[in-house]
C-alpha cells in the first residue's frame, strides 16, 4: 500500500512537470522568429520581403516561403514551422530596385533573444547574394540594388546556429522529462509486480477482472480521448490555424445539414487507424504483463500518459485560438451598436426613378493576396488575373494601381457570418447567435436575426424579384432561412433544382453540383427575370474553392503544382466568362454588379506554404457598371465586408440618408468607415463583445 501511495504522488509530480514543460515549451517556440534590422528608415515605402527555405539552398520554391509587408526598419518573421536541421535561407529583403543596409540578423523566441549576427560578423552568415552589389562594413552589409527582388543566400552555418538554440530549448528538455517519465513508469511498473503461484493466481480471476479490468477499461477510454484530441488539434492547427474560435463555436450549434465531408474521408480514416493501433496495442501489452504479474503498475502508468496527452491537446488549442481571450472579450459589453448602427428604416433610402438590377457573387474564399505582388497581391503568382484585371478596370476603391479589398471581421470569417455582414451590415455575433436564438426552427419566415433590416428587405419593398442561388444544400447553417426572412428570395440550392428537374436526381459533387453548372442556372435565370417588368436581385455564392483543396472540375487546367491554385485560377477564368456573357446581354445597361470573396481562405496549411500570412489579407472586391454619376477617384479606403451593404445600395443609384446602414458605410461618400476611424484591432474586440441593442433588438422582431 506504501508503495501504491508512493508511486502515485511521483506519478502526480511527474505529470505536473511535464504539463507546465508543455505549456512554457508552447509558449516559447511558437513565438520563434527572425528579425531583419536595416540602416535606415522604410517608413514612406510599402515593401515586402520575403523569407525562402529550401533543402539543398538552390531551388528554392514558391511553396517555401514566409512574405511579410513592412514599412520600417525592421521587418519580422515568424520562422517556428522551418526545420532549421534542414533546410537553408534565402532573404529577399526588397521587392523594389534600392540602396539598403542589413545592419543586424536577430533570433528571438518571444520576447527573449537567444542570438544576434551584426556588422561585420555577417559576412560569415552570407553565402552569396544575387542582384545586387554589397559590401561589407561596420555598419553591416551595405547593398545597391539595380534590380527587383534582390536575394541574399545566409550559409547554412546560420541555420545551423537557430537550430542549435531551437534544439536545446524546446526538444532536448522535453527529451529529459520523456526519459525520466519513461524511467519511473517502468521501475513502477517492476516495483508493483505481483508474486503469485499458480493456485493463488487461479483464485484471483474474479478479483483480477474488478481491480484491474474495470480501471482499464477507463485508462482505454481516457487514452483513447487523448489521442483523438491530439489528433484532431493537430488537423485543425494545420489546415484550420487561421480560424477564429467563434467561427468554430457558432458551426457547433447550428445546422450541418449539406455538409460536405468528402475532403476529409482520408483524414477521418487515418484517425480511426490511428485510434485502434493505440487501442489494440494497450491490449496486447497488457495480456503480456499480465502473465509477468507486472500488470498493477501498467495502468496506472496508462492513466499518466492519457492526462499528459489530454492536458497537451487541450492546452495547444487554448494557446492557438486564443481562447481566453476570447472568453474575456465575450464577457464584457460594447457600446458600438447604440453608437453607430443605422436602422435601415429609420432613414430616408431614395432609389432612382428607373431602378437598376443588381447581380451579387460571393466568391467563395477568394481573396485580394491570391495576386501577385505587382497587382498587390502576396502570392509567388497571379492566380486571379482575370480577377485582378476587372477589379483594377471597375470599382475596388484602391487608388487604382494595385487591388484593394475589404478586411473581413469577427462574426464574419464564415460564409454566413460573410452573407449577414455583406447584406445588413452586421456580423454574427457568435457568443449571441445559436438554436436558441433562432428560435430553433430553421425553416420558419424570418427567424434568422429578425430585428435587421436587409439589402433583400430594402429591395423587396421596391418589388423586386430576387433569388439566391447556390450549389450547396441552402440549410446549411441556415442560409435559406436568412434569405426567405430578409427579402422573400426563391431559394434555388442543390435541393431545389434536383427537384425542378434541372439537375439529375442522384448528381452530387463536391457539396451539391460545382460552380460551372452554378454559372449556367444563373444564365438560365437571368433570362427569365429580364424577361419581367419587374426589376431584380440575383444574389449567387460559388463553392470550388473552399476549403480544404477546392474542387477540381472539367473546366480546371494543371498550370499550378497543387490543386487549390488551380481551383483559384479556374474560378478567375468563369466569372470573367460569366462577366462578359452579361455585358452582351441587353439588360446590362441597367444592371449593377458586385463581386466580392466572402471571406478568407481559412486552409492555414495553403496560407502558409503561399506565403500569405505576412501580407495585409483582404477579401476580394469589385464593382462593375455603377448608376451614371456614381464613380470613385479616391486615393484608397480601408474599409470591411460591413461597409459593402450601403455600398451596393449607392451603387445602384440609391440616395441614402447619412450614407450609413447597418454599421457600414457607404464608400463612394467621404464618411469615414468604422476602420478608418477605430483601426481593425479595436473594431474586431469590440464586435466581439456583447451587445444591448444586438441582442435585445437585432435578434428578435
Amino acid at each position: 500500500m506504501k508503495r501504491v501511495i508512493f508511486f502515485s504522488v511521483i506519478d502526480i509530480l511527474i505529470v505536473a512537470l511535464i504539463c507546465t514543460a508543455t505549456i512554457f515549451i508552447s509558449r516559447t517556440q511558437d513565438t520563434l522568429r527572425l528579425n531583419v534590422y536595416f540602416g535606415e528608415s522604410h517608413a514612406d515605402t510599402r515593401n515586402i520581403a520575403q523569407l525562402f527555405y529550401s533543402p539543398d539552398g538552390e531551388k528554392f520554391s514558391t511553396n517555401s516561403v514566409l512574405t511579410e509587408v513592412f514599412a520600417d526598419d525592421v521587418v519580422t518573421f515568424g520562422i517556428s514551422g522551418i526545420d532549421f536541421n534542414s533546410y537553408k535561407l534565402r532573404l529577399d529583403p526588397f521587392n523594389l530596385k534600392t540602396d539598403f543596409t542589413v545592419s543586424r540578423l536577430e533570433v528571438a523566441f518571444g520576447e527573449h533573444i537567444v542570438f544576434t549576427v551584426q556588422g561585420k560578423e555577417l559576412e560569415s552568415y552570407v553565402e552569396k547574394t544575387k542582384g545586387l552589389k554589397k559590401k561589407f562594413k561596420d555598419e553591416g552589409i551595405v547593398c545597391s540594388s539595380k534590380k527587383d527582388n534582390p536575394r541574399i543566400y545566409l550559409s547554412k552555418s546560420f541555420s545551423e546556429k537557430i537550430n542549435h538554440y531551437n534544439f536545446l530549448l524546446g526538444k532536448v528538455s522535453y527529451i529529459v522529462l520523456i526519459i525520466i517519465f519513461g524511467a519511473v513508469g517502468c521501475i513502477q511498473i517492476i516495483m508493483l509486480r505481483e508474486k503469485s503461484s499458480a493456485k493463488e493466481e487461479q483464485s484471483k480471476k474474479s478479483r483480477i477482472k474488478k481491480r484491474y479490468i474495470i480501471p482499464l477499461i477507463i485508462a482505454e477510454i481516457l487514452l483513447a480521448l487523448g489521442t483523438v484530441l491530439t489528433y484532431v488539434v493537430s488537423f485543425f492547427e494545420k489546415n484550420f490555424g487561421s480560424t477564429p474560435i467563434g467561427q468554430l463555436l457558432y458551426h457547433l450549434h447550428t445546422p450541418l445539414d449539406g455538409t460536405d465531408i468528402s475532403s476529409y474521408t482520408g483524414t477521418i480514416v487515418k484517425g480511426v487507424i490511428i485510434l485502434v493501433t493505440v487501442i489494440l496495442a494497450v491490449i496486447i501489452l497488457f495480456i503480456i504483463f499480465k502473465r509477468k504479474g507486472l500488470h498493477p503498475g501498467f495502468t496506472p502508468l496508462l492513466y499518466m500518459i492519457s492526462v499528459v496527452l489530454i492536458f497537451a491537446s487541450v492546452h495547444r488549442f487554448f494557446v492557438h485560438y486564443g481562447v481566453m481571450e476570447y472568453y474575456k472579450y465575450t464577457h464584457e459589453s460594447t457600446t458600438l451598436y447604440e453608437d453607430r448602427y443605422v436602422d435601415g428604416r429609420d432613414v430616408s433610402v431614395t432609389f432612382p426613378e428607373k431602378k437598376r438590377n443588381l447581380i451579387y457573387i460571393f466568391l467563395e474564399s477568394i481573396e485580394t493576396s491570391f495576386a501577385d505582388a505587382e497587382c498587390g497581391g502576396g502570392a509567388a503568382a497571379n492566380y486571379i488575373p482575370e480577377l485582378s484585371e476587372i477589379a483594377l478596370e471597375n470599382n475596388c476603391f484602391s487608388d487604382g494601381t494595385r487591388l484593394n479589398g475589404a478586411y473581413h471581421v469577427m462574426g464574419a470569417t464564415y460564409t454566413m457570418g460573410a452573407l449577414a455582414a455583406q447584406t445588413a451590415g452586421v456580423p454574427i455575433n457568435e457568443n449571441l447567435v445559436d438554436g436558441d436564438t433562432l428560435n430553433g426552427n430553421w425553416d420558419s419566415e424570418n427567424n434568422y436575426l429578425p430585428g435587421v433590416w436587409t439589402i433583400g428587405d430594402i429591395l423587396n419593398e421596391e418589388g423586386y424579384n430576387q433569388e439566391f442561388l447556390i450549389g450547396s444544400k441552402g440549410t446549411f447553417a441556415g442560409r435559406s432561412s436568412y434569405f426567405r426572412g430578409h427579402g422573400d428570395y426563391r431559394i434555388e440550392d442543390y435541393d431545389s433544382v434536383r427537384e425542378k428537374g434541372r439537375l439529375a436526381e442522384d448528381y452530387k459533387v463536391w457539396w451539391g453540383f460545382e460552380d460551372k453548372k452554378l454559372f449556367e442556372f444563373a444564365k438560365e435565370d437571368l433570362m427569365k427575370f429580364s424577361a419581367m417588368e419587374s426589376p431584380f436581385n440575383l444574389t449567387l455564392l460559388t463553392v470550388d474553392t473552399h476549403a480544404t483543396g477546392g474542387y477540381k472540375c472539367e473546366l480546371c487546367e494543371d498550370t499550378y503544382p497543387d490543386q487549390y491554385s488551380n481551383c483559384i485560377a479556374c474560378t478567375s477564368r468563369q466569372v470573367a466568362e460569366f462577366i462578359d456573357w452579361i455585358k452582351q446581354q441587353d439588360f446590362y445597361e441597367n444592371t449593377t454588379i458586385v463581386l466580392c470573396g466572402d471571406h478568407l481562405t481559412p486552409d492555414s496549411m495553403y496560407a502558409e506554404r503561399e506565403g500569405l500570412n505576412g501580407y495585409d489579407r483582404r477579401t476580394y472586391t469589385a464593382i462593375i457598371n455603377p448608376a451614371p454619376g456614381v464613380s470613385y477617384t479616391g486615393e484608397g479606403r480601408q474599409y470591411t465586408t460591413l461597409d459593402l451593404y450601403p455600398t451596393t445600395l449607392a451603387a445602384m443609384g440609391v440616395e441614402i440618408e447619412g450614407d450609413r446602414l447597418g454599421l457600414g458605410v457607404n464608400l463612394y461618400s467621404d464618411t469615414p468607415t468604422l476602420v478608418e476611424e477605430y483601426g481593425n484591432e479595436y473594431l474586431n474586440i469590440e464586435l466581439m463583445k456583447n451587445s444591448k441593442l444586438y441582442k435585445n433588438k437585432l435578434l428578435y422582431k
